[in-house]
């Protein structure tokens, strides 16, 4: 029996351990009136916002991690539909809404983009040229880490604006809101987290020298510890215990017993050196879940939804590292094999699914009359764009990256100078300058300088070298250069 077959037998005993009740679907009866309409000038602040944070600056990031010449260019249109936005969500005349944390969120989101764009300015205006910058490090280091904080903030302010929008976390619901969404947006962080590691980390992982399921196992193991302690009257005075709380709780245990275990086995692992405990106690969870009995019939089958995802993912989980083990997979490959995306999948839908099990999303999606199955694949289809956006992102670094590497493109100085390494340079051309005796040879070598601060617009950076070795006429002689620096020589342009 191959891992296909226990696959579908696993997902074929899950789906036959709850009947499914009749019910007349053909009816047209659905009412999607849940709310007062917006107007078009909210219409265009969401629009607006969804481009500029959700679209250009994520992937403007990108573009400065890999110094894109189109980084400035997306950053500044994401900047000026970031403030329209802005004025138009405070300025609009349409559905009042209840004081929520969106519009408060809004305004440290502004701030943070102030602050990030000021800092980009200031790298871009050069100040060590005139003066001893020493602030410029430690500005540069502050820009890419709020332009990551941005990305993350982003997600909490779209999940912020689909809560202020919907109506719901008042009157008694923010609690388990709260729950919801913090335990569905770990999931789906996690999913993110391994397919990082999957698409651009798995090197860098494996110089540290340790098992890539050790990190997995601190992460569950230090988030059991928090949700043991939590879960019971996180924000509110609990009033004796339900058995929510005793489920929640003691998800929360095992997580923390099952993450302690694996992290101690795995304290001196090697990189192939693998673990399954993570993945167990992922398919524990998700069929803990599938049996959490729920208030009505469509809640209790929303729940099994996201416990079958995570028994999937668990269970795919596993299946990969056997794979790996036995080297049925080649873990070394540049391309990762297409199996390995499976349970990163799940674990992203495991926490869509989670987020919109909160007690007023079901409650309205079965007013309207949403069956179970639309609900499925409602998620689904937005679990796959969600898989989609962060795979495009991680694709286009990587794409970027290897057009870096390749790149044969040379500054042009604006005196016409063209620099080319020496390497680049034929055997022809080079006798040919020799013989020419060209003056060209004594002038100062520019080199290539990876930790530079100026970017030359085709992914190098570029210093000039003071007294550099002197030009190749009066012979390749000088000292010794470190690894990240290669000599140029400039040659006219013909």
């Amino acid at each position: 029996m191959g891992p296909g077959s226990v696959l579908l037998g696993a997902v074929a005993l899950l789906a036959s351990a709850r009947a499914v009740s009749a019910h007349d679907h053909h009816a047209a009866n659905m009412n999607f009136d849940v709310g007062e309409p917006i107007d078009g000038v909210l219409k265009a602040h969401i629009i607006m916002m969804s481009v500029s944070f959700g679209a250009l600056f994520p992937i403007g990031l990108v573009l400065g991690l890999r110094k894109n010449k189109w980084h400035v260019p997306v950053q500044a249109t994401g900047g000026v539909l970031a403030v329209l936005g802005f004025v138009l969500g405070h300025a609009h005349g349409g559905r009042a809404f209840h004081e929520n944390a969106h519009s408060k969120f809004s305004w440290f989101m502004m701030w943070l983009l102030v602050a990030q764009l000021g800092a980009g300015i200031y790298l871009k205006l050069h100040t060590e040229r005139r003066f001893n910058d020493r602030a410029r490090p430690y500005i540069k280091i502050a820009h890419k880490y709020m332009a990551i904080a941005m990305v993350i903030a982003t997600y909490v302010q779209v999940l912020l604006g689909v809560v202020a929008w919907l109506g719901f976390c008042y009157d008694g619901y923010f609690g388990q809101c709260l729950a919801h969404l913090i335990m569905g947006s770990s999931f789906l962080a996690y999913g993110v987290w391994l397919l990082l590691l999957l698409r651009l980390a798995t090197p860098w992982l494996a110089s540290f020298g340790r098992s890539p399921e050790l990190y997995d196992s601190v992460m569950i193991m230090v988030w059991g510890l928090f949700n043991t302690f939590t879960e019971h009257g996180f924000v509110e005075d609990a009033h004796g215990w339900s058995h929510k709380d005793l489920q929640h709780t003691s998800l929360g245990v095992i997580w923390f017993c099952g993450g302690l275990l694996s992290t101690y086995m795995l304290r001196k692992s090697e990189p192939t050196d693998r673990s399954m405990f993570p993945s167990i106690i992922l398919i524990l969870t998700g069929c803990a879940m599938g049996s959490h009995e729920q208030d009505t019939e469509f809640s209790t089958q929303v729940h099994f939804v996201f416990g079958l995802s995570l028994v999937l993912a668990g269970l795919s989980r596993c299946m990969e590292i056997l794979l790996i083990t036995t080297s049925l997979i080649k873990s070394n490959l540049k391309q990762p094999n297409p199996f390995q995306y499976i349970p990163v999948f799940f674990l992203c839908h495991s926490g869509m699914a989670f987020m919109s099990s909160n007690h007023e999303n079901v409650d309205m999606l079965a007013k309207i009359g949403i069956d179970i199955g639309t609900f499925s694949l409602g998620y689904l289809s937005i679990t796959f764009l969600l898989f989609l956006y962060a795979f495009f992102l991680m694709q286009l670094f990587a794409e970027l990256g290897k057009r870096n590497d390749k790149s044969a493109s040379l500054p042009i100085a604006d005196d016409g100078t063209v620099y080319q390494t020496v390497n680049q340079e034929t055997e022809e051309h080079l006798n040919a300058n020799f013989s020419a005796g060209s003056s060209a040879y004594d002038r100062t070598h520019v080199l290539f300088d990876a930790d530079a601060d100026d970017d030359d617009g085709f992914g190098h950076r570029m210093t000039a070298a003071g007294a550099g070795t002197r030009g190749l006429g009066n012979g390749l002689s000088g000292s010794a250069r470190s690894s990240d620096e290669i000599e140029l020589s400039p040659m006219q342009r013909s």
